[in-house]
């Protein structure tokens, strides 16, 4: 796919986004807001020339990293926190980083996310919309599979949530990294894809495409409260803005990419002295309790 910036361009992008909606960038507005490090003493600090993860919710947390493996990462104590070297990211190229809730069978029954009835069924036949990740659904979309619930299967298979949950990268919450990337400059992004824009909900493809519409299939990226952080200043979207960190509390956050021609870029000057914190339910934020 082509690249503008460091970010994936907008043709290759929206291909990507047509099939996924596995896209990226940042932003801010209503809903959310820029932010600078946690002021919570409490907090890890972060560390020049390292991405620092910690795990403040109520559940462990697995990840799907198409970069560096990263470790399960507990709810709490020493092993909440993981600390990885910027050099070992795909350097000037995308490490797109999704965690997932690591529930028992007892927290997640096995007929759960058979309830999501709001999807409409089977991926593919009817068109994904953000409302669907909204509240009542929010709580299934923070512990299920939206590719296998409601369809009356999850019970069957056992693979919708708990200790079998596929946690294959096509859903979660999305932060997308890309170290020394053009310009010599880094791009932390969010991406929910949550389909605010020139038309709500987007445009099915192949109407408005390829520019503008996504697969009746294309998911919604959220499903856990995230705050990334940075030590040095960063410059946000068209207008320049200087930021700190960006965070994405629920699916409709502004912080996040949106649509498939938002334009919402976050690009910080790639510097030995940089480090990054990611925080997984930050103060402010929560996930819904577990169902069980």
């Amino acid at each position: 796919m082509t690249r503008r910036n460091g970010t994936i361009g907008r043709t290759g992008r929206l291909a990507a986004v047509a099939v996924l909606m596995l896209a990226a960038a940042c932003g801010g507005g209503s809903g959310t807001k820029s932010v600078g490090p946690d002021p919570d003493v409490d907090s890890p600090t972060i560390v020049a020339g390292s991405v620092t993860f910690v795990n403040s919710c109520a559940v462990p947390l697995s990840f799907h990293s198409s970069g560096p493996a990263i470790p399960k990462l507990s709810p709490g104590g020493s092993s909440n926190t993981v600390k990885i070297p910027i050099a070992q990211f795909n350097q000037g190229g995308q490490n797109v980083i999704i965690p997932y809730p690591d529930t028992s069978d007892a927290q997640c029954p096995a007929d759960f996310c058979d309830g999501w009835t709001a999807l409409g069924g089977e991926p593919g036949t009817e068109q994904r919309e953000g409302s669907m990740w909204d509240s009542p659904n929010d709580k299934y979309a923070a512990y299920c599979n939206p590719n296998l619930s409601g369809r009356n299967i999850c019970a069957q298979q056992m693979n919708c949530c708990g200790p079998g949950m596929v946690q294959d990268g096509t859903f979660g919450t999305l932060w997308e990294f890309t170290p020394k990337g053009i310009g010599d400059n880094d791009y932390p992004n969010l991406s929910t894809n949550y389909g605010t824009g020139p038309t709500t909900p987007p445009n099915l493809c192949p109407t408005g495409g390829p520019n503008n519409c996504v697969s009746a299939a294309a998911n919604i990226f959220f499903n856990v409260p995230i705050r990334w952080t940075t030590n040095q200043p960063c410059s946000f979207t068209s207008a320049s803005t200087q930021v700190t960190g960006l965070q994405c509390f629920t699916a409709d956050c502004s912080d996040a990419y949106q649509f498939p021609i938002d334009d919402k870029q976050c690009s910080c000057p790639s510097s030995a002295q940089r480090g990054y914190l990611v925080e997984y339910c930050p103060a402010g934020s929560s996930m819904p309790a577990t169902p069980g």
